[in-house]
């Protein structure tokens, strides 16, 4: 079967599932409190120390400030981080992208309009944008109030990308516009909506989910970003940092893991090492699956690339042609 041939992608697919599994799994397996223990003994009874515990056999990532074990916390938290991007991601692609083809095909008298007013998304970067917004999310979670926060950060993250996957689309769609095949249906009097559903949707498809792979990286990265300001996903617990007062992550998803111990760098690395770590290994297996995707799709079939290239310039080939019209004139003068 065709879809067999993309490797990576089942395989960056395929670990993305099983951290799902057992992230969704945990309460199942793991303990409630993460192995927090506040003095580690050994088995004869003898003192060892006090949290942060390095690695070793009993914590096999070490443990926090707190001694709660990472590795248990990582896997809590992964669903987390994973379907918030997830989430934001679908809301970018889909309110985007539908409001861009309706701009496109419907209202393209307005578009140069959207376009200008857009514009300042692409200018300030996303984070300035939604650090006042996401301000309103920095409250106590709880069982009760966990899912209302996810929703509201969800929607906060999505407003600051829906911009961009409005004007890419809007792109693709001029650009397949001056193709043959679409000027020749609308001269045999094709509307929009079968225009859209023959001609488009194909192309968008191809495109869509690229560009969803690339929005799902820009996600993480702005969680990650929120999550070195405290502004963790799932809003903060009521416990803190001991010892520095540092909001703690109620949800222990994994830019907040890094954001609450990012001041434990030199005292003790591994605390925040393995999340971050972590973080880029997710980033790394996304994108290997959009390199393998946009290669075996061959987007670019058409000329349109979703990253702008930088045109030759005109002088230095003008330049070029003097160089060799002297030359050769040189050359006939020595004749």
């Amino acid at each position: 079967m065709k879809w067999l041939t993309y490797k990576k992608t089942i395989v960056g697919l395929t670990i993305l599932t099983i951290l799902l599994g057992l992230s969704f799994l945990y309460p199942l397996y793991g303990p409630k409190d993460f192995n927090s223990v506040r003095f580690l003994y050994d088995e004869k009874g003898n003192f060892l120390g006090v949290p942060p515990f390095p690695p070793s056999s009993h914590y096999l990532l070490g443990s926090d400030r707190n001694g709660a074990d990472i590795l248990f916390m990582m896997i809590y938290g992964g669903k987390f981080t994973i379907l918030m991007a997830v989430g934001v991601t679908f809301l970018r692609l889909v309110i985007g992208g539908l409001v861009g083809v309706v701009f496109s095909l419907w209202l393209n008298r307005l578009l140069p309009i959207v376009k200008d007013f857009l514009l300042v998304f692409r200018m300030i970067p996303a984070i300035i944008i939604a650090l006042p917004l996401m301000s309103k999310a920095w409250v106590i979670g709880s069982e009760e109030t966990i899912y209302s926060i996810l929703f509201y950060q969800m929607l906060v993250l999505a407003l600051v990308g829906i911009p961009s996957v409005l004007l890419t689309t809007t792109e693709i769609i001029d650009h397949l516009k001056k193709e043959s095949f679409m000027q020749s249906s609308y001269l045999m009097g094709a509307n929009h909506f079968h225009v859209l559903k023959t001609q488009l949707k194909p192309f968008l498809t191809s495109y869509g989910i690229v560009i969803a792979l690339q929005h799902l990286i820009s996600a993480l990265s702005l969680i990650m970003f929120f999550g070195a300001f405290g502004f963790y996903i799932g809003g903060i617990s009521a416990e803190e940092v001991r010892g520095l007062e540092i909001p703690y992550s109620f949800t222990k998803e994994w830019a907040g893991l890094i954001g609450q111990n990012y001041l434990e760098f030199n005292r003790a690395p591994y605390i925040i090492l393995a999340p971050l770590l972590a973080y880029f290994f997710i980033i790394i297996i996304i994108n290997m699956i959009k390199k393998e995707l946009e290669t075996s799709m061959d987007l670019n079939h058409l000329g349109f690339h979703l990253k702008k290239k930088k045109k030759p310039c005109r002088n230095s080939e003008r330049n070029n042609m003097r160089i060799k019209d002297v030359e050769y004139s040189l050359q006939e003068k020595a004749r």
